[in-house]
This record gives structure tokens, sequence and C-alpha cells, in this order.
């Protein structure tokens, strides 16, 4: 795809993603955990290895929503961005607000995607990458740490519609973490 021809967001909702939700309802916070395990059957989880590390990082971060769930891939270890851009474009056909927060490990050497969704007027952060994603009431603020236990836990780096409009576009602007 040439930079003229792109979309100017990975979120936007278009027939494909209307398709996929089909008459899917969230009715209550836990809802949506089915609507999470339905994108991760759907998908196929590809190796992330030595082999295929030079395609996956050509494509992570520059995928739309519609061309993640038209190739039907994600790769293991390296999906959390695709799959909340996922969740937050289903969540947003289905009429609740998402974003996504890209997070820094304290250490300042990597970063992890969760998403943010309001369901009557409340806030809830759920990671779609998890094995058992669980929706935890509140927003969480700039000033908070997620999940301490691991890797001494993640603050928000950013947080928006999508990566594109965080400025990145490419997996090698993680490395802009450590300047920030």
């Amino acid at each position: 795809m040439t930079t003229k021809n792109k979309p100017k967001s990975q979120t936007e909702v278009t027939q494909t993603i209307l398709d996929f939700l089909g008459d899917y309802k969230i009715n209550e916070p836990d809802d949506v955990i089915l609507l999470i395990k339905r994108v991760k059957d759907f998908l196929v989880f590809r190796d992330y290895n030595e082999k295929t590390k030079k395609h996956a990082d050509s494509i992570q971060w520059k995928r739309t929503v519609t061309e993640i769930l038209n190739d039907g891939y994600v790769y293991n270890g390296k999906a959390c961005s695709d799959l909340v851009l996922i969740f937050i474009t289903l969540c947003k056909a289905a009429g609740l607000e998402a974003q996504l927060l890209k997070l820094a490990c304290v250490d300042g050497k990597k970063t992890h995607s969760i998403a943010e969704f309001k369901f009557d007027n409340e806030w809830y952060r759920i990671d779609p990458s998890f094995t058992e994603p669980k929706p935890y009431k509140g927003y969480l603020g700039d000033d908070q740490l997620w999940n301490k236990n691991w890797d001494g836990g993640w603050r928000v780096w950013k947080r928006g519609d999508d990566l594109w409009s965080m400025g990145l576009d490419g997996i090698e602007n993680e490395s802009d973490i450590a300047n920030e």
C-alpha cells in the first residue's frame, strides 16, 4: 500500500468489521470476553522466530483492522497491538467508545498494548492478548502502573484511537520510548 492511498485510521469501521461483528451485542462489560474469544478463534497465530521476524516486523503497526481480518493472521508474541485494534474497532462498531493504550515497561525497553472501553458511562480496561482476558473497572491514569507483577509494571506511554494517531506507524517507533 502506498502512502498516498493509506487510510487515515487503522480502526475505520468498514463492512468487513460490521460483517465480523454480525448481530453480536454487548449488554454488559463481560460480554467483551466472548467477543475477544471470537477474534482469537478466527485468527491464525503464526510463530514469531528468526524465519518470520523480517516479515512480522515489516507489517507490525502498519495494517488496518480490515487488513488484519482479511489477512486472517497475527504473530505470536507480537499480536497485542493487532488484537487491541480489532477489539476497539469492534467496540466502536457495537456503539461503545474505546481507545488503545500503548504502555511502556517501567524499564523503558519494551511496549505493550491494552484497551479501554466505556460501558454505561464507566471506563473499563482489558488486555485482549491475555489467555483469560477480564475487564477491570476504572480508567488507567497516566500516574498509575498496570500489572505490577509483570516485569515490574507498565505505565501509559500513549493513548489514542489507533497507533497511527499516536505517530506510531512501524515497530521501529518502539525505540522512541527511551527518548521520552
